[in-house]
């Protein structure tokens, strides 16, 4: 028996042994927190820099609406993403997948690093940015599937929410990784030389980023579901056409799930970032400090989270952080209207991160065990990136209404409500599965 199989052998017969599960999880929380990290520095980018340097326009608010449209581009190949390395992950394996994805993330976000801006090659560098953009959001489409699998298989029933929210908990690590280094750079540097040469620090970081994820990566061992599948030849030649001839309806409930978590993540730390600075003047290393305190914040709630939800179920306590979400939204930008730096922490640090961090916490596993073994990879990828498709879009929707509405959030308040009711009702809809045999 080779190596490999042996210790399969005993994390299937042990799962919830320390070794296994520990090694498990870290795989998946460091392959999501570098793959995030390097996603997310494109939507800090975008309100801080891009919007001068690769988008130049006459109004600053036309050039943050470009910028966040091609922002926006990339979550536009996440569900192509999630359909080809979906069909990858149930038909090859989730190991292999992943290592694949974290490749096709990692190194446009190093050429991104070297690229010439606008004033030296013109049209060419938004046009250059824009095809990276797509090829990182293209590996970045298979990325949430396979982390959340990886962990959820290796894991016992009463423990997968525990266990599955480290996948999404490279969410907000990720983020946070991004936001600390964009930060030390604003308060090591002044705004002229971030412009002319800083911006390129985070991203050129990326390569000890792409080694140390892949080294991690190769070390884990493919999860005993897939080995189980694949030994019994239940494996579907093409897993989506059998997922959408079986599952469209819990595709559609399953996006509505996370909309609002996906959507209000888009209003606070993509747009609020250029709102607070572009409209209310409040700086940008004050601004950069508020984001991370809400990062902060929004992982330990989902360490609570997904342990609640092991013992409550998924269900309530997604529905919980959806109420959250929609009460908390107008408070908190009446705060950040103050334009004090004080009241735009508090409204970061409570605002956003307690009701998407209950929304978030339990997806790791909910979506895994919506779905049959054979179709899960490219199921879990499809709901999660169509709802993360809403998020890339809604930068430009909030914008256009704050435009409207004559530079004011209110009407970004309302649409946040909205997605908030989508998400509670949706997730109604829904079966109950923290019971459930994988």
């Amino acid at each position: 028996m080779s190596s490999a199989r042996r210790e399969m052998s005993k994390t299937a017969a042990d799962p919830t042994g320390a070794f296994s599960m520990r090694r498990t999880a870290l795989a998946s929380l460091a392959g999501a927190t570098l793959e995030w990290y390097d996603f997310q520095l494109y939507g800090w980018l975008s309100a801080l820099a891009f919007n001068k340097l690769f988008f130049p326009a006459g109004d600053p608010a036309v050039g943050t609406l470009v910028a966040f449209m091609t922002f926006g581009i990339g979550f536009i190949m996440r569900p192509v993403g999630a359909i080809v390395f979906g069909h990858l992950g149930d038909r090859i394996g989730r190991k292999s997948t992943l290592l694949i994805t974290l490749l096709l993330t990692g190194i446009p976000t190093v050429v991104m690093g070297l690229l010439p801006t606008y004033q030296t090659i013109g049209v060419w560098a938004p046009l250059l940015l824009v095809a990276l953009r797509l090829l990182q959001g293209f590996g970045l489409g298979g990325e949430f599937g396979g982390a959340a699998l990886m962990v959820v298989e290796h894991a016992p029933a009463g423990k997968r929410g525990f266990w599955g929210m480290f996948a999404g908990l490279g969410n907000p690590v990720g983020q946070l990784l991004s936001i600390i280094v964009v930060y030390a750079c604003l308060a090591s540097m002044p705004d002229e030389t971030f412009l002319a040469w800083g911006w390129r620090v985070p991203y050129l970081l990326g390569i000890v980023i792409l080694a140390a994820g892949l080294y991690v990566r190769f070390r884990v061992i493919e999860t005993p579901a897939f080995h189980a599948m694949r030994e019994s030849g239940g494996r579907h030649r093409v897993p989506a056409k059998n997922l959408f001839a079986k599952d469209t309806l819990t595709i559609l409930k399953g996006w509505g799930a996370r909309v609002a978590d996906a959507g209000t993540w888009a209003v606070f730390l993509v747009f609020g970032i250029s709102y607070a600075t572009t409209e209310l003047g409040i700086s940008k290393t004050q601004t950069t400090l508020g984001v991370a305190i809400a990062l902060v914040m929004q992982i330990l709630v989902i360490i609570w989270a997904g342990r609640l939800s092991d013992r409550i179920g998924r269900r309530p306590v997604i529905m919980i952080g959806a109420v959250v979400v929609a009460v908390g939204i107008f408070p908190s930008f009446l705060l950040i209207n103050t334009a004090d730096p004080l009241w735009l922490w508090v409204a970061f640090a409570l605002g956003f991160p307690i009701g998407t961090g209950m929304i978030f916490a339990p997806v790791g596993a909910f979506l895994p065990e919506l779905f049959d073994s054979r179709v899960r990879y490219t199921g879990t990828s499809i709901v999660f990136q169509l709802s993360s498709l809403a998020a890339g879009l809604v930068p430009t929707i909030a914008t256009t209404l704050m435009l409207l509405n004559g530079h004011r959030p209110w009407l970004v308040c309302g649409f946040v409500i909205v997605l908030a009711a989508i998400t509670f009702g949706c997730v109604s809809r829904l079966p109950e599965t923290h019971r459930r045999d994988l």
